[in-house]
């Protein structure tokens, strides 16, 4: 599992950057740790870099 965790990771950095791997990072420790506050800063860290690189 860890593996496919980093595998994940470094494909997000490399196609939406630093961001959206930090937004990755702060949405799934705060999936774990039950922190709504948390995995929503992370939901929007990953997608305003989907959102912007698109148009």
């Amino acid at each position: 599992m860890p593996l496919f965790t980093l595998v994940v990771e470094q494909y997000v950095q490399w196609r939406f950057g630093f961001v959206a791997a930090l937004g990755l990072a702060l949405l799934v420790i705060g999936v774990k740790a039950e922190n709504p506050t948390c995995a929503g800063i992370g939901g929007l860290l990953v997608t305003a870099p989907a959102v912007t690189a698109g148009s």
